[in-house]
């Protein structure tokens, strides 16, 4: 631990929280490790002086291109660490000089976006390094878990990648913390008896309400209304959320008109003004940024005061990560959520255009097993006339179901198909039910007339007692149960009649809170486990 803090201090100029020493224990004694820490708790830290103390070249998998430029920028602001980053957007003299400091042993760091996992440049200038690869850091680690966002299908090929590194340590950071999540993100990677760290979720210099959107006005009037006097009444820096490129559009066009220095951000901009936007909000001028769920990811401005989401998000996993970019100084901050049961369409959509057809799976399963060797998503969406976004969606099923093997960027190894269509279904079907539990969950917490900290932290498995006094809800949330009555979520496994095994993740007198595998989450009568209806694996 000694070494640990000198390296903190002397190469990166910072000191260690109790949380981050716990998880650099566990990576450099045990080897394998998940972090499961708060937004703003400063994660990155972790995988950079583990990587410093292991020697060698430590690979980090991360999302997003803006997300990288912000981690490259802080490791090597005191000009004691050397990173690279590759990644699709990068001008090909930048990639070659990248690549040089690779083959060169030069680099300390290398950041990556997960297409390159694809890529067999990369991936041969990574193993051709003098440099032996001592550590493969995996940011925002839930986009590996079917139980987390859908992003990337590269990072199916995390696990390929370390193998062929040689099998050093993983490290897996998140701030999704739901049991469910966790046990999928160390299963997907391969992890070998890890080490899971999980830090104390709750913020309480955040405050969270939820204000309803007019019923009798346009839904998306209604929504615009209410958001902008949600912003007009709270501090800024201000982040708002919205659940389309259009409300990101209008309502910076609105907080403008009442002299708020505001700007949209969404994928339809050009990634140069992205970039410009985002650079501009770190310093301090621009009041509110007004984008979709993008924005943000592992970005720490610590003086937020103000998160706002214009409608119900996808999740609660996704609510708790964006509600976690306001007040990182610790300072008090506010968290709204603006509600219009109507705007709940709007992620059953989304989710609903993830269900892949029948047709198109059995085309791509068809043409797959009569090619001979090696073929491309592009040269099956050809063939078969299935679109390739759909076609993507199909292979990337096929591989994480373990039916087909990845060959290279975007192709895969054919293979006999035997009962795929069968199995890609049924998980396809799966998928639905869970998408639609969360979508389900997020809307009861904007309905809950309970202590919403509560709510909120037993959805992630973590019990709190109410009422937490910062909430919407605490002047009429209903007495407490006896803190003897309550049950600490264990995180143990039960199985449902009807749904099969699931994880328990809190519990009370009155209410369960399970994740079952093959539905999602499910609120219950806490007379479930007295009927029969629920036992305990």
């Amino acid at each position: 631990m000694d070494q640990l803090e000198t390296i903190a201090a002397d190469v990166l100029g910072i000191s260690l929280r109790p949380a981050q020493r716990r998880a650099l224990t566990a990576l450099t004694t045990h080897g394998d490790t998940l972090a499961v820490l708060p937004t703003g708790s400063g994660k990155s830290a972790i995988y950079q002086v583990g990587g410093l103390a292991l020697g060698g070249l430590t690979v980090v998998v991360s999302p997003l291109i803006a997300l990288q430029r912000d981690q490259l920028r802080s490791m090597t602001a005191h000009g004691r660490v050397r990173a690279v980053m590759l990644n699709s957007s990068q001008h090909h003299a930048d990639r070659q000089a990248a690549l040089g400091e690779l083959a060169g042993g030069r680099a300390d760091f290398v950041m990556l976006g997960p297409e390159q996992l694809a890529n067999a440049e990369t991936m041969a200038a990574i193993a051709g390094s003098p440099r032996p690869v001592t550590l493969v850091a995996v940011d925002e680690a839930h986009l590996v878990s079917e139980w987390g966002h859908d992003f990337r299908p590269e990072y199916l090929r995390l696990a390929d990648v370390v193998e062929a590194a040689g099998r050093p340590p993983v490290l897996a950071l998140t701030a999704t913390a739901a049991p469910p999540v966790q046990a999928d993100i160390t299963r997907q990677l391969r992890m070998r008896d890890p080490q899971v760290i999980v830090a104390d979720f709750d913020r309480p210099n955040i405050s969270l309400s939820v204000r309803r959107a007019r019923h009798d006005l346009p839904e998306d009037r209604a929504i615009d209304d209410r958001t902008v006097e949600v912003v007009l009444a709270h501090d800024g820096p201000a982040l708002v959320y919205a659940l389309s490129h259009a409300r990101c559009e209008s309502l910076a066009e609105r907080l403008r008109l009442d002299a708020y220095r505001a700007e949209p951000y969404h994928a339809g901009l050009p990634a140069a003004r992205r970039a410009g936007i985002q650079d501009a909000f770190f310093a301090g001028e621009l009041d509110v940024v007004v984008a979709t769920s993008a924005f943000g990811m592992g970005i720490d401005k610590p003086d937020v005061r103000t998160v706002v989401h214009a409608g119900v998000p996808g999740s609660l996993d996704e609510y708790y990560q964006e509600i976690g970019r306001a007040g990182r100084d610790g300072a008090p901050a506010t968290a709204v959520l603006v509600y219009d049961p109507r705007t709940v369409r709007i992620p059953r959509l989304l989710a609903a255009r993830s269900k892949m057809g029948d047709a198109a799976v059995h085309k791509v399963v068809d043409a797959i097993e009569a090619a001979t060797g090696r073929i491309t998503v592009k040269e099956l969406a050809e063939s078969t006339a299935v679109g390739r976004s759909a076609t993507a969606r199909v292979v990337d099923e096929l591989l994480e179901l373990g039916l087909v093997r990845p060959d290279g960027n975007d192709a895969v190894l054919a293979a006999p198909m035997r009962d795929a269509f069968r199995q890609v279904t049924a998980a396809g079907n799966r998928r639905q039910a869970i998408l639609r539990s969360r979508i389900e969950a997020a809307r009861g917490y904007a309905e809950s007339v309970h202590c919403r900290r509560a709510e909120l932290l037993g959805y992630f498995g973590e019990h709190y007692d109410p009422p937490c006094k910062a909430c919407d809800n605490d002047d009429h949330a209903p007495a407490a149960a006896p803190a003897s009555a309550l049950g600490q979520a264990t995180g143990e496994r039960v199985r449902h009649r009807l749904w099969g095994p699931g994880t328990l993740l809190s519990r009370d007198d009155h209410e369960l809170v399970v994740a079952f595998d093959s539905v999602g989450y499910r609120h219950l009568t806490a007379a479930a486990l007295t009927n029969g209806l629920l036992t305990t694996e």
